[in-house]
């Protein structure tokens, strides 16, 4: 008996190849490409599927433009106020803060009907997504650095995985400031304890992965 012709695998993606997704494209910093190693090992059997992504803290658009060519089936949502955190109300920021949303909107122009812009605090944002049932099979929560926030972002994120999601958190081992309170590692940390059993961990690092049970 003939069996059935399996689905062709995606044809694997290198880093060099996914810099190239950002030539002509206008930014200032670059705080994301060093990951897109880990991305592509943890995404790698995602490539073909018409997953959903909820994107926590969307900046002028790196991370997103990586799912979005990466993951060429995939349906964004992006969340940002694109004011930036506590750590950039300074005087300095001024000088870039105002470029922010337009870099974003410039960089995802190509990729517009597949993404959903939602300029709001995270925390009304996520609760609208929870009431109106929406559900992601991968979430990066890459917001504010608060410690407070991030628990919050990952509290209300939680509900909307579906079994085998993806959550990713950035700056995990991040010490720009000084207090401890103001950055994400006790927040992550916290959300993980009280979730204890329900995740399994695929990557401990600068940035934490986990897949929902």
């Amino acid at each position: 008996m003939r069996r059935p012709a399996r689905g062709r695998r995606a044809r694997p993606i290198t880093v060099a190849e996914a810099a190239t997704w950002y030539q002509g494209k206008t930014f200032i910093f670059d705080w994301t490409s060093w990951h897109f190693p880990n991305w592509i090992k943890l995404l790698r059997h995602k490539r073909k599927r018409p997953i959903r992504v909820l994107e926590i803290g969307s900046w002028e658009g790196r991370s997103a433009l990586f799912f979005l060519n990466y993951l060429p089936k995939s349906r964004l949502t992006c969340i940002d106020t694109f004011e930036g955190g506590k750590e950039h109300q300074h005087a300095d920021a001024k000088t870039f803060l105002p470029q922010i949303e337009q870099h974003f909107l410039a960089n995802t122009k190509p990729f517009r009907k597949r993404i959903k812009i939602v300029k709001a605090r995270s925390v009304d944002a996520l609760a609208a997504l929870g009431i109106r049932n929406r559900r992601f099979e991968l979430a990066y929560i890459d917001g504010s650095h608060l410690a407070v926030d991030v628990y919050s972002d990952a509290m209300l994120a939680w509900p909307l995985m579906t079994s085998g999601g993806l959550v990713i958190f950035d700056d995990y081992l991040w010490r720009e400031v000084p207090e401890r309170l103001d950055r994400p590692k006790p927040g992550i940390d916290a959300f993980l304890g009280a979730i204890e059993g329900q995740y399994r961990l695929v990557l401990d690092g600068y940035q934490i992965a986990i897949v929902k049970r």
